[in-house]
């Protein structure tokens, strides 16, 4: 039967019905937990309450709790927690009060509590591997372990220590084995950037080479195109040299080859060369295909000539027109005396055929002049005459007795005209015979001339203002096909 001791101060002894002065005198039954004095439980042998059987069967029962106490510190001290609650577990069931108890229960239940965390964190990290953990829990378990557990817990520690060397060198290699890996994916991304962006270049200039055919002309062309295509793409790359060289070699056989069948394709690839060619072999190439091109030039320009000679001159102009975009691809100071020549040649050219459309209207406008002076007689083949004369009298209506001033005699003058006596005029006339009129009191015969305008505007011919004015344009137009001739009979330098 488990026992405990309660200390209550002022307690009736149940045997002797005394107060019980000294606490250490006080002893509760385990059954009724009625108070004695410890004599007195000694004495009656165990309860005096009726109806309680609790009785002592030694004497020194009470002895014995005292040294069940000590006996689970020493179980508690040899870390022996589990047979340490258990005896507290036997003693409280005897003396629920017993203080002492109590704090050796808790005391050993927290004990194994944390035992069993440190044993359970050691058990997980060995389970995972983590030995160095481990080691750290177990050492840490050895603290609460008795000797049966510590042998468990030391042969697990010795494991731990084993394992941790083996595993401390597998980090290592592990950790070598990812760095090399690292090393590797690093050194392979720098050589596929290496050779993607470095080597670019290379490899095209490389491709190239390989594709290089030139064979005839549009081969060699299409190369030559290609190493341009590859300059500008890397103007100041390593490889730049080598593509000039090849251009330049290219382009100098193209211009040697047909200079003398196309000198514009042998200029226009001569134009590619940029250095690398002897200068006087350049210097006799260039030479060369500007002999061709002076020479088509030429022949463009005796073609004008004749053109010109035969009044050609439109056509004449597009063969000089021709001959310009000749010398045009030339040099300035290889061609300056011709362009000259050229260029007063195609303005001699251009003021001719101007003049060329005037020269035709003004020999439209001479013939419907001469025209219009043709019909300005009157029926009968009629000749009008200029007469300078003096009027002297007015006889008849529409009739004057004028003064012919050229031959002094008197004539008769019809006109619808009013003119006054004494006035001097230039009139046109048509002589219409003679006529009687009554002058100074007597009747006398006159020469009758009838003025020429009047006569003219009934017939519907022009009048003798606009005869002279008819003349005046003609002359001023003979005048200016007179020196239209003059440009169109220059010739050509």
């Amino acid at each position: 039967m488990d026992e405990s001791t309660y200390k209550v101060t002022k307690n009736t002894c149940n045997f002797c019905q005394t107060p019980i002065k000294n606490d250490n005198e006080t002893f509760f039954c385990p059954s009724c937990s009625s108070p004695y004095h410890k004599d007195c439980w000694i004495e009656n042998k165990g309860c005096a309450v009726y109806g309680c059987g609790e009785k002592l069967v030694g004497d020194d029962e009470f002895t014995s709790v005292r040294e069940a106490i000590i006996n689970i510190e020493y179980l508690i001290n040899r870390n022996q927690f589990s047979e340490a609650i258990y005896e507290s577990k036997q003693l409280l069931a005897i003396d629920r009060r017993n203080a002492e108890l109590k704090n050796l229960y808790n005391k050993a239940v927290s004990l194994i509590n944390n035992k069993m965390n440190l044993m359970t964190s050691a058990d997980e990290a060995f389970g995972k591997k983590d030995y160095k953990a481990a080691e750290v829990y177990y050492k840490n378990v050895l603290k609460y372990a008795d000797e049966v557990e510590a042998n468990f817990v030391n042969t697990r520690l010795e494991v731990a220590k084993e394992k941790i060397p083996e595993q401390n060198r597998r980090r290592i290699y592990q950790n070598i084995l990812i760095i090399l890996i690292i090393i590797a994916i690093i050194g392979a991304i720098g050589y596929i950037g290496y050779y993607t962006f470095v080597l670019k270049e290379d490899r095209e200039f490389s491709e190239l080479v390989k594709s290089d055919n030139a064979a005839d002309l549009e081969t060699t062309e299409k190369m030559i195109s290609n190493y341009e295509t590859f300059l500008r793409s890397y103007p100041n790359g390593k490889n730049k040299e080598k593509a000039l060289s090849r251009i330049n070699q290219y382009s100098y056989e193209i211009s040697k080859k047909y200079y003398k069948d196309d000198w514009r394709l042998a200029l226009k690839y001569y134009n590619k060369i940029y250095s690398g060619i002897d200068s006087t072999e350049a210097k006799n190439l260039f030479n060369n295909i500007y002999n061709t091109a002076y020479k088509e030039y030429r022949e463009k320009l005796d073609n004008a000539k004749k053109l010109n000679s035969n009044k050609k001159y439109s056509e004449a102009l597009n063969e000089l027109n021709n001959g310009k975009l000749i010398l045009s691809t030339f040099p300035e100071n290889f061609i300056s005396r011709e362009n000259n020549i050229l260029s007063e040649n195609i303005e001699i050219l251009k003021s001719k055929i101007s003049s060329v459309i005037k020269y035709n209207n003004l020999e439209r406008e001479i013939r419907e002049q001469g025209k219009v002076l043709s019909n300005m007689s009157p029926e009968g083949g009629a000749e009008a005459v200029m007469l300078s004369l003096s009027i002297k009298k007015k006889v008849e209506t529409d009739m004057y007795i004028a003064l012919n001033n050229m031959k002094e005699n008197l004539v008769a003058l019809n006109t619808k005209q009013k003119y006054r006596e004494g006035q001097e005029l230039n009139i046109r006339c048509y002589a219409e015979g003679k006529i009687s009129l009554f002058y100074k009191d007597e009747e006398q015969r006159f020469p009758l001339y009838t003025s020429a305008d009047e006569i003219d505007a009934e017939n519907g011919l022009i009048s003798s203002s606009e005869r002279d004015a008819i003349n005046e344009r003609l002359k001023n137009l003979k005048n200016q096909k007179d020196k239209i001739d003059s440009v169109l009979k220059l010739n050509l330098l």
